[in-house]
């Protein structure tokens, strides 16, 4: 497993917009038309918040932390930012396959029910995690329940951490 981190000192959580992501799926060699082509999916399990600006005041403003799992991080970027969200990816766990991303999804709903907050829409993926620190100790922990209890060994493990 590789784990890489772009952190800055300045604990800014800012991520990794969808337009970083295309780019950075287009540095793998891909192009715009079959970056979501079956046969090239990016199974992951990733860890984000919807950054907005309130068009009246200008106040920006962050969402709990969404943890979910997708074929491409892409197109689940695209949906979510939709209404004029920013959504924004913190980290990512990049798995084998498509069962993978659901035993994982599944270690984070059983293993921290403490740290689940239900959304007022009826959102069952919305988790209290505040800082760096703690994002770190929440994916590191998913991933060794992941490594000892199931046999799973991610391809690689993600931080976008600070500026971008």
């Amino acid at each position: 497993m590789m784990a890489r981190c772009c952190y800055q000192q300045d604990h800014k959580m800012l991520g990794l917009g969808y337009q970083e992501a295309r780019a950075q799926r287009k540095s793998y060699g891909y192009t715009a038309s079959n970056m979501e082509s079956k046969g090239n999916e990016e199974y992951l399990l990733y860890f984000g918040r919807a950054h907005m600006t309130d068009f009246e005041t200008g106040v920006a403003a962050r969402g709990l932390l969404k943890v979910g799992r997708g074929k491409w991080k892409t197109a689940l970027m695209r949906g979510r930012n939709q209404p004029g969200v920013d959504f924004r990816i913190y980290a990512e766990i990049l798995l084998n396959s498509n069962d993978d991303t659901h035993t994982v999804e599944g270690i984070v709903k059983k293993h921290f029910k403490d740290k689940n907050i239900k959304g007022s829409q009826g959102q069952k993926e919305l988790y209290d995690i505040k800082s760096n620190e703690e994002l770190f100790d929440f994916v590191y922990t998913v991933l060794e329940i992941a490594q000892d209890c199931y046999n799973i060994t991610p391809e690689t493990v993600n931080f976008y951490l600070g500026e971008n």
